[in-house]
């Protein structure tokens, strides 16, 4: 298992790291994101990065099995570009890297964020 705590760590977590496989990713959401009373851990579907045309704003769109939360100002409404850094489809087109090092299976390993 690997935690990572943004979309930004989570791009570039599985375009880096090598030696392991993805199956599948969740998100860790607060009641202050979903609106409900408890925390929820929900399938990620897709991340997509808004940025806007003519002004300095963006915002990502999280999707989950549940729902879609918006973090960033800017209006949707509004000229912008739009560019997917995550998607389940994507993942499972995902060919993980691997490293040249050997392993001893006796030892343990951890993943953690990339801190």
């Amino acid at each position: 298992m690997a935690i990572v705590r943004c979309a930004y760590e989570l791009r570039y977590y599985l375009e880096f790291a090598s030696d392991v496989a993805v199956g599948g990713v969740q998100m860790l959401c607060p009641p202050s994101v979903t609106g409900r009373d408890v925390w929820s851990l929900e399938d990620l579907v897709q991340i997509i990065c808004f940025r806007g045309a003519t002004v300095e704003q963006s915002t990502m769109v999280y999707e989950t099995s549940v729902g879609r939360y918006k973090f960033g100002d800017l209006d949707l409404r509004r000229k912008k570009t739009r560019q997917v850094w995550f998607s389940q489809d994507r993942l499972r087109h995902h060919t993980p890297r691997n490293s040249n090092r050997v392993l001893n299976e006796q030892e343990l390993h951890l993943y953690a964020g990339l801190a």
